[in-house]
């Protein structure tokens, strides 16, 4: 099966800033990203860096066909696969643990990249904003 069109716009170096919002664990600030968007198995393959001024996060992500999977610094592993599906030209990625749910939004907003994260603690509780980031495209 050939990947999804629509991938291609996603395709890149980027990087800009992000909006943090404050949560049960974290403070409320700002930070810097830069992700690697390259074509994968049907599908794409995503790997991000988050940079604050007391740490970093990195990041990789796989879209395979329907199935999205997250592996972070942060340690956890996924249980299962989340979802990605493509709403219009957004692509939404989905994912599910007993921990909670988290909601990526990748959309193309003219020649800018645009991720909206969201969480939600429980999993079936209502999504709250997580970041907001705005990346251009590098090189």
């Amino acid at each position: 099966m050939a990947p999804d069109p629509r991938y291609a716009s996603l395709l890149g170096d980027w990087s800009g800033d992000e909006e943090l919002f404050a949560t049960a664990w974290t403070a409320a600030g700002s930070a810097r990203g830069a992700l690697t968007v390259e074509p994968g198995p049907d599908g794409i393959l995503l790997d991000y860096v988050e940079m604050q001024d007391d740490g970093h996060l990195i990041a990789h992500g796989v879209v395979c066909a329907a199935g999205f999977w997250w592996f972070d610094s942060y340690g956890f592993v996924p249980e299962a696969p989340g979802t990605a599906a493509w709403e219009g030209d957004e692509l939404v990625l989905d994912r599910r643990s007993a921990r909670g749910r988290t909601i990526m939004r990748l959309r193309r907003v003219g020649e800018r990249l645009a991720i909206e994260l969201d969480t939600a603690v429980p999993p079936d509780a209502e999504p709250a904003p997580l970041m907001r980031g705005t990346y251009t495209r590098q090189g």
